[in-house]
């Protein structure tokens, strides 16, 4: 996922999240590209979010053709609205988010996981809305919680 594993093992933390975070966008920027056939704005600002789920949704009635990657790029996104907006960390998770964005401070630590939420958003439709589950996000950090993100 993202190649983050095919990256130089002696490398150091900065160096591996440098690279990591340039996989991401470009695999962002890999959806952008195919969803604007349905002239989604998606310029990686919050208030984007929106424009993001509308996507999904024409992804879930099968009008906005995704591929596997596609649909990751659609999470890295995501992921990187909230980095863009609040800084933090790509790491290594577990196989339901292989890969997750942890933002805040030592103790109040929120681990953001966009994968697994991406894809129940195409499959099940608008019960699975981006924009309030962001907010869960949103709201964990400002309120300096430590909190896991599902």
């Amino acid at each position: 996922m993202f190649g983050f594993l095919k990256i130089n093992q002696d490398a150091k933390r900065n160096e591996v999240q440098e690279e990591f975070v340039a996989r991401v966008a470009d695999a962002a920027q890999d959806f952008v590209q195919a969803a604007g056939q349905t002239g989604a704005v998606l310029d990686y600002s919050p208030s984007s979010v929106h424009a993001l789920d509308e996507a999904l949704e024409a992804a879930h009635l099968g009008t906005l053709p995704l591929t596997p990657m596609q649909t990751v790029g659609a999470a890295a996104y995501l992921y990187e609205v909230g980095r863009r907006a609040h800084g933090g960390l790509y790491e290594v998770c577990d196989d339901e988010d292989p890969v997750v964005l942890v933002c805040g401070g030592p103790g109040t630590e929120v681990c953001f996981g966009a994968i697994a939420k991406v894809e129940r958003r195409i499959r099940y439709g608008a019960t699975e809305a981006i924009p309030p589950y962001f907010e869960q996000f949103v709201t964990a950090l400002q309120a300096g919680e430590a909190r896991t993100i599902r």
